[in-house]
């Protein structure tokens, strides 16, 4: 985008809008692909799957734990080196081929590790366990793809994958859930840190969460830093003083801060502001905020707004004239908190960048109308 670049935006809400949705009451689960040994199989052929062929998936479904029990007592009495397997591992099986084919629901998140839980994909459930034959799996293995191993598996869920992340860009807290063992196991306490992992910016329920990486690999400056937290809040407050942001922190050289805040217009402008304040070069924005419309421009000292002029009533003049001390006060503090983010190299999230090209309204007249 050159300096004479300008967009507008006709409604900030639908910065929000163009944002990724996050289901607050779905399910996350992992499900481990042999030691990761078919991880890319399920990635690649978007789908998870699970053994257990002693026991069909119509079984797993309709029979108690107790008679599936007693069926792999009679169907396996014996491990691959001919010792008694016990009733507690006829247990941990049970468990899982139960939540595979009854608890795992469309619309779940499932979270895949590769070999060494170096890296993850997260896909979102788009269909009901599904069993194939014999034949069937042999025609799928009948038919190689290089850097692929195909899984023996015919117990399967059809699953969207939607992002990939490795193990070093994740929060510390994930390695807890890394150790977990077994093959399908729920792990909704750690979607926080995994989502965080995933996008730098998404609105799930009434919240919209963006995320600030620090990308300083060096020790960071106490003053910076909690000048930029600082700044960063009551930015926001400025636009919504009835508000209560949360932020959440991990920066360990380098890390992320995250911002929380109520979904609404107000958001949306606050995004707005970060985005243009951030931007490599200047340009100009024309955003509608409810009736009224404002023009932001970047220039070589921040970012500064001013009202569209157009005729008012008496009635609103001072209701309009707090509403623009509210959007000057958001400015002033964006563009103070710009110095310590540079010092302590945060950045804006991309998905936040994205979504305000997607809100933009399109200019037939220009090839460079979007974001840098």
């Amino acid at each position: 985008m050159d300096t004479n670049s300008e967009l507008q935006i006709k409604d900030v809400g639908d910065i929000l809008t163009a944002l990724p949705t996050i289901n607050e009451d779905a399910t996350y689960w992992m499900v481990r692909a042999n030691q990761g040994e078919y991880y890319n199989d399920f990635v690649m052929s978007q789908y998870v799957g699970i053994g257990y062929d002693e026991i069909s998936l119509n079984e797993a479904k309709n029979q108690t734990k107790e008679h599936l029990s007693q069926i792999f007592h009679d169907r396996k009495p014996r491990d691959n080196n001919g010792r008694p397997i016990p009733s507690g591992t006829y247990t941990s099986w049970i468990g899982q081929l139960k939540r595979f084919s009854s608890e795992i629901r469309p619309g779940d998140y499932i979270l895949v590790p590769s070999a060494g839980s170096d890296h993850f994909s997260l896909g979102i459930v788009i269909g009901e366990p599904f069993e194939i034959s014999d034949t069937q799996l042999q025609e799928i293995n009948d038919t190689p793809v290089e850097g692929r191993k195909k899984s023996p598996y015919k117990k399967r869920i059809k699953v969207q994958f939607i992002r990939s992340f490795n193990r070093s860009e994740a929060d510390p807290a994930l390695y807890k859930m890394i150790y977990t063992q077994t093959t399908v196991s729920k792990i909704d306490k750690y979607a926080p840190f995994i989502l965080r992992a995933v996008f730098d910016a998404y609105v799930s329920g009434e919240k919209v969460y963006l995320t600030f990486p620090v990308t300083k690999k060096e020790d960071i400056d106490a003053r910076p830093y909690t000048s930029f937290l600082y700044n960063l809040t009551e930015s926001y407050i400025a636009l919504a003083p009835d508000s209560n942001p949360i932020i959440k922190s991990n920066v360990q050289s380098a890390g992320v801060v995250q911002l929380v805040l109520g979904l609404s217009s107000m958001t949306g402008l606050f995004g707005l502001v970060w985005v243009c304040l951030k931007s490599k070069v200047g340009f100009t924005i024309d955003v509608k905020l409810g009736k009224e419309k404002f023009k932001f421009k970047k220039e070589d000292s921040g970012i500064i707004a001013q009202r569209i002029a157009k005729d008012r009533s008496e009635q609103n003049i001072n209701e309009q004239r707090a509403h623009d001390e509210h959007i000057q006060k958001l400015v002033k503090l964006a563009n103070e908190a710009n110095m310590p983010m540079e010092e302590i190299q945060a950045l804006v999230s991309s998905e936040l960048k994205n979504a305000v090209k997607k809100a933009a309204i399109p200019d037939d007249k220009s090839e460079n109308n979007h974001q840098e």
